[in-house]
């Protein structure tokens, strides 16, 4: 699983904001969930944007077609060939309207699992960004970002045990996005 740690530009992310925690997780046969491989099959990997707020405080988003009161940490895709820090800049101007402040490179998730058996590898790279006061705008249509909400970073584990709860086709999408709710939670 080393090839989540192969993407463009990580040693200079590393060397701009520090050595990111990496974890490994094994999540079994959810790639033959519909919702779960529609996420990835366009993406190696993803960028999860920790923005951090005042008061201890970080941004979570939701989307128009998400169960509703479902919430979570945004994230992108990193575009083919495209450099680690650059998806980190241009997700959270398109997710937030925000210009991003990287403070630090918090971790690297590594995720193997199995699609129609075969096995499929990809990464979330998790950063912690300052986000200032500035008012949240989604500059992507295409997201449909519905709203935002700020918490504490210490409900992010409030944030992932509804996340692990939802029910039916969102099931297996959510116990995966709560990973990276528990991680941040530990680590900031």
């Amino acid at each position: 699983m080393d090839d989540c740690l192969a993407v463009p530009g990580l040693v200079e992310a590393e060397r701009l904001y520090g050595r990111p925690e990496v974890r490994y997780y094994d999540l079994g046969d959810c790639g033959d969930e519909r919702r779960f491989w529609d996420m990835w099959q366009k993406r190696q990997g993803e960028v999860v944007l920790v923005i951090h707020r005042s008061g201890g405080r970080v941004v979570l988003q939701t989307k128009q077609f998400y169960p509703p009161g479902t919430y979570r940490l945004p994230s992108g895709g990193i575009e083919p060939g495209e450099a680690l820090l650059d998806a980190v800049r241009r997700e959270m101007h398109e997710e937030t309207g925000l210009e991003a402040r990287i403070e630090r490179f918090l971790g690297a998730l590594c995720y193997r699992f199995r699609r129609a058996g075969r096995a499929e590898e990809r990464a979330s790279y998790v950063f912690l960004l300052g986000g200032g006061a500035q008012p949240l705008a989604s500059h992507d249509a295409a997201e449909r970002i519905s709203g935002f909400r700020e918490v504490p970073s210490e409900e992010l584990s409030a944030v992932a045990a509804q996340l692990e709860s939802l029910p039916g086709e969102w099931a297996v999408w959510g116990r995966f996005r709560a990973l990276v709710h528990r991680f941040v939670r530990r680590n900031v």
